[in-house]
C-alpha cells in the first residue's frame, strides 16, 4: 500500500529498508513457515536491498534475504513478467535475472509469443553458463518436493473439489 505506482504499468520502488518492512512481511514470513505455501514476488524495487534489479529479478533479495536470513526454502515465483515495470526491459532478459536469481518460476500471462521468447533466452543463458546449473538443480528439487508434498500417492497433485467443498 505504500508503493507509488502500479507495477502493471510502471516501474515502481519503494525506499524502505529491511528492518523498516519487517511489519509488512511477517504474514507472509508466518504463513509459509506454517503451510509451505510458495511464495510470489512482486517487481517493486527495493533500492535498500538491490540497487538495480526489482524484488522479482534480484539475487540479494532471493539468496540473501529470503534462502538466509529468513531460511526460507520454499518455492518463489515471479509476478507476471508482461507487467510493465520489467517488460520494458524485455522478457527474454527478466526471464534470465529471475533465474539466475534463485526464483524458481516465472510467470508469464495472456501472450503465448512472450513465453517462446522467455524459454529460448533461458535455454540459451543456461547453455552458456549465465544462469547457474547449480541453482537450477536445487530449484528443481525444491519443485519436486513441492509436489510430492502436496500430491497422495493415487491422485497426484491436490484438487478442490467445489461440488464437496474440500480438497482431494
Amino acid at each position: 500500500g505504500r508503493v507509488q505506482g502500479d507495477t502493471h504499468l510502471v516501474k515502481a520502488g519503494l525506499n524502505l529498508g529491511p528492518a523498516q518492512l519487517a511489519r509488512d512481511w511477517q504474514p507472509f514470513r508466518e504463513i509459509t513457515a506454517r503451510t509451505g505455501a510458495a511464495m510470489m514476488l512482486g517487481h517493486v524495487h527495493l533500492p535498500a536491498i538491490d540497487p538495480v534489479q526489482p524484488v522479482s529479478l534480484s539475487r540479494p533479495l532471493v539468496q540473501e534475504l529470503l534462502r538466509k536470513q529468513w531460511g526460507y526454502q520454499g518455492l518463489l515465483i515471479t509476478d507476471d513478467l508482461n507487467m510493465g515495470a520489467v517488460y520494458a526491459d524485455g522478457i527474454d532478459k527478466a526471464s534470465i535475472a529471475a533465474l539466475d536469481a534463485g526464483v524458481d518460476l516465472i510467470l508469464i500471462s495472456y501472450d503465448p509469443d512472450q513465453y517462446y521468447r522467455a524459454m529460448h533466452a533461458a535455454t540459451r543463458a543456461w547453455r552458456v553458463g549465465s544462469i547457474g546449473a547449480r541453482r537450477e538443480a536445487v530449484s528443481s528439487g525444491r519443485l519436486a518436493a513441492y509436489w510430492r508434498k502436496r500430491a497422495s500417492p493415487r491422485s497426484g497433485p491436490r484438487r478442490y473439489l467445489r461440488h464437496q467443498g474440500r480438497w482431494r
